[in-house]
């Protein structure tokens, strides 16, 4: 069987046109595919635009809580169980290109089609949406849906940049969101002015930078954005301790205050979701 690997990192203008080998939009008497997601967010994208049932097997977005049946738990997106993946007999494994590219060799060796997608900036994710979709037959009604995202994003846009501070709470500490992240991207698209120095530390994931404590406490953002995947009520504490004294007390009294933000939607790229992650954050810098 001929194995078939994609990595989407095209500009919207490549897609314009369905290419070669991509399936035709998805009709009444085809068979669709048996669609493996290592993404949880890509196929609540795949459940609004079909075709209906594709979808037989994803990973959790909450680690307590598992899919409902009768989708096959593939449990964590960082190490999808094997096994179980196997058992679901998927046609196409969708996964993310820097999460899951490293594993694309063992993925392939049933013989499945693996569709590595880009989620490093809003158009990277939006442009990945579509091929996806093509892919599977649903490229129209996915056009729709991206058309009004980005319409949703522009009216979002704020009138006067505001200077924020996005960091991601780790088990050893904070790392600074840069531009080179979705969310990053995404404040950026919003009109927000990223005060995080991108080139002034070391880049522990693309887009997520290790900055020491006297470059953060060089900074000056009127608000500040604090995303983890665990409890936000920990990530807000630990912040409040490091901040309470020293270089750093000016992050802590931010002129529009500290934020956490939900783990629901900011955790991981929301993909179709994009527009209420852009709503929580442009009504913080509202008055």
């Amino acid at each position: 069987m001929t194995i078939r690997r994609f990595f989407v990192i095209l500009p919207l203008a490549a897609l314009a046109m369905p290419a070669a080998g991509v399936h035709a939009e998805h009709s009444a008497g085809a068979v669709p595919p048996r669609v493996a997601s290592l993404l949880p967010w890509v196929a609540d994208a795949l459940d609004r635009v079909g075709p209906p049932g594709a979808v037989v097997a994803v990973t959790r977005r909450d680690l307590h809580q598992a899919p409902a049946p009768p989708r096959i738990d593939l449990g964590s997106p960082h190490s999808p169980s094997f096994e179980l993946l196997a058992a679901a007999r998927p046609t196409l494994i969708v996964g993310d290109r820097v999460l899951h590219g490293p594993q694309t060799e063992r993925l392939e060796r049933a013989g499945t089609e693996v569709f590595l997608v880009d989620a490093a900036s809003v158009e990277a994710t939006f442009d990945s949406l579509l091929a996806l979709a093509r892919r599977v037959g649903s490229g129209d009604a996915m056009a729709r849906e991206l058309d009004a995202a980005r319409s949703d994003l522009r009216a979002l846009r704020l009138g006067h940049p505001v200077p924020v501070l996005v960091l991601f709470g780790t088990p050893s500490g904070f790392l600074v969101v840069t531009e080179r992240s979705w969310l990053g991207d995404l404040v950026a698209q919003v009109g927000f002015g990223n005060v995080a120095i991108a080139g002034a530390g070391a880049e522990r994931h693309p887009g997520y930078v290790e900055l020491a404590d006297e470059i953060l406490a060089g900074l000056s953002p009127d608000l500040v954005l604090l995303v983890t995947h665990g409890d936000p009520t920990r990530i807000r504490a630990a912040f409040a301790e490091r901040t309470a004294a020293g270089p750093l007390h000016r992050l802590g009294e931010a002129r529009r205050g500290v934020h956490v933000l939900s783990p629901a939607l900011f955790a991981s790229n929301p993909w179709l979701a994009m527009p209420q992650a852009a709503r929580a954050i442009h009504d913080l810098a509202v008055p």
